[in-house]
Order: C-alpha cells, then sequence, then structure tokens
C-alpha cells in the first residue's frame, strides 16, 4: 500500500445538490373574495371555504381523497397527477374569463398578484403551487365598503391599491394597463 501525498484530494462520494428553478417566486395573478373574520377583511378563495393567512405562505393541501370512497394515501400538493396545489393564471385568462361572465358574481372580488414557490407545476392556463403570498392587491370601489375592506387587507404587508371602476371587468382592464 502506498501513501498518499497530504496535497493529493481524498476521493469522495459526490455531493448532490439540486438548484432551483426559479432564484425568486413565480408571479402570477388571481381573484379572492374579501369576507370579515371578526370584523376584519380577509382574503378568501373563490371556490374553497379557506381563508388567506396574514403574514405567513398560504400551504396547499390536497384534499382529493376526501371525495373518493377508496382512501388513497395522501401526497404533497401539488402533484402533475393530481388536481391540487394554489391556483393562479396570467392576468389575460382572468379577463377573459370576465369577459364571457364566468366569474363567480358578486361585489367584493379583489384582483391580485400572487407570488408562487415551493413545488410548481406548470398546467395548460396557469400554475399550481405549494406556497403563495399575494404581492399586491387591487380593490374596485364598486365592492361595497371598498375602503374599509382595503384598510384591512393592508394586514398582509402588500400594496393594497383602490380602482375607480365600476365592474370587475373594468377593474382588470386598469390593472393591465398600469402594467405590473
Amino acid at each position: 500500500m502506498g501513501r498518499r501525498k497530504s496535497l493529493e484530494p481524498i476521493p469522495r462520494a459526490p455531493s448532490i445538490t439540486h438548484a432551483p428553478d426559479y432564484a425568486e417566486p413565480l408571479r402570477a395573478w388571481r381573484l379572492w373574495e374579501i369576507e370579515d373574520v371578526d370584523a376584519i377583511p380577509r382574503l378568501r378563495s373563490l371556490y374553497r371555504l379557506r381563508f388567506w393567512p396574514v403574514g405567513a405562505p398560504f400551504v396547499a393541501r390536497c384534499e382529493a381523497h376526501r371525495f373518493r370512497l377508496r382512501r388513497r394515501a395522501g401526497h404533497a400538493a401539488p402533484t402533475e397527477t393530481c388536481s391540487c396545489g394554489i391556483y393562479a393564471v396570467p392576468l389575460e385568462f382572468i379577463r377573459r374569463l370576465a369577459l364571457h361572465d364566468r366569474l363567480p358574481q358578486g361585489n367584493s372580488l379583489v384582483i391580485g398578484a400572487v407570488s408562487l414557490w415551493g413545488d410548481v407545476v406548470e398546467c395548460e392556463t396557469g400554475w399550481r403551487a405549494g406556497l403563495a403570498y399575494p404581492s399586491r392587491l387591487f380593490v374596485p370601489l364598486a365592492c361595497s365598503d371598498a375602503e374599509e375592506k382595503a384598510t384591512g387587507l393592508a394586514d398582509y404587508g402588500v400594496p393594497v391599491e383602490l380602482l375607480d371602476t365600476s365592474s370587475v371587468t373594468d377593474a382588470l382592464d386598469a390593472v393591465a394597463q398600469l402594467q405590473v
């Protein structure tokens, strides 16, 4: 057996590091409904009775197994083989839905830019993420008590702007012109 010189590298197993696909969160768009929680306006998902936390990311969870007779093991959300995750889309997609009256009716909708990170699955019309947090919110003045609601939403720590518009479609057009 020979002796190794002190400057000779010691063979080691290769270490594997995974670089993230993105250096910062992906930015997309969503709509929320404003609903009071203990008399304070909060963001609520449109299609699920889930409120977005203040000061912490919204964490996706798969609820698909609740609706099946045969129980499958849960999994981290999102995955490509399931529809779970936090949905967000390009602003133009929301504008098309609004133009074709395919948005939920109500006068308390908020438009917002959202940051997505963690596992993110790209879909045909947008993305599904594991973690998300609003990055900018727009409250149309058509929303009842818009100024009070905007003040309450400031708790999220992101810019909240009032839009002088009378409909969601007009508000989406105004946001698109801001080029945010």
